[in-house]
C-alpha cells in the first residue's frame, strides 16, 4: 500500500481495525446511503473493507481511511477504485 497522504488538515491512510466501527456506524445510517445502494451492517462494512484492502494490493491505489488531524477521528474514506 502506498504511503499516507497528509494535508493540512486530513490523513488519507490504511485501513486500521479500529475504522470498522465507526465506518459501520457511518454504513448503517440511511441519510449517509441514500444514493447508494443501501445501509450495510457491521459484517457487510467489514467484507467491504477486506475489498478495499485487497484492491490497494492488487493495484497499488484505493480507497484510503479518512483522518482528521486535529484529533485523529476516523471520518470517512476517499480515493480511487477499479471498478
Amino acid at each position: 500500500m502506498s504511503e499516507p497522504i497528509h494535508t493540512e488538515r486530513l490523513l488519507l491512510r490504511k485501513w486500521r481495525e479500529a475504522d470498522i466501527e465507526p465506518f459501520a456506524r457511518l454504513n448503517a445510517d440511511p441519510r449517509v446511503m441514500e444514493y447508494l445502494p443501501g445501509p450495510l451492517n457491521q459484517s457487510e462494512s467489514q467484507e467491504f473493507v477486506d475489498r478495499i484492502q485487497e484492491h490497494f494490493d492488487q493495484y497499488g491505489y484505493g480507497l484510503y481511511a479518512l483522518e482528521r488531524r486535529e484529533d485523529t477521528a476516523f471520518i470517512g474514506f476517499t480515493g480511487l477504485n477499479w471498478a
